[in-house]
């Protein structure tokens, strides 16, 4: 599926540091999925415990997680759940904006 050039930016900025992409345009799901699966694969191998981190911060259910986690291709799998999690929260905020008047009323 194309992403528009809002849907890019939003993917590559709300990914933490330590998953973050160049910002380039990424034409596809596909082409995101590519750029991201590398840095899965690394940290999964070399900084495990922060990924895993990573992941409870990024709200990837956990039994979502398990069933990627028994996949041929695992760092595919845990690529398409932050993909698909972070455009569920894109299309959320999107779709339902905080408006100021319920910000005010929850400040202190």
């Amino acid at each position: 599926m194309p992403l528009n050039t809002s849907e890019q930016k939003a993917l590559v900025s709300t990914l933490p540091e330590d998953l973050r992409l160049v910002e380039e345009a990424y034409l596809s799901e596909e082409d995101f999925l590519n750029a991201l699966v590398p840095k899965v694969a690394y940290m999964m191998q070399y900084n495990s415990g922060v990924f895993f981190q990573l992941l409870y911060k990024l709200d990837v259910l956990e039994p979502k997680l398990k069933v990627a986690m028994q996949q041929a291709d695992v760092p595919m799998a845990i690529a398409r759940l932050i993909l698909e999690r972070q455009m569920e929260k894109i299309i959320s905020r999107r779709d339902f904006p905080a408006s100021a008047s319920k910000e005010e009323d929850l400040s202190w």
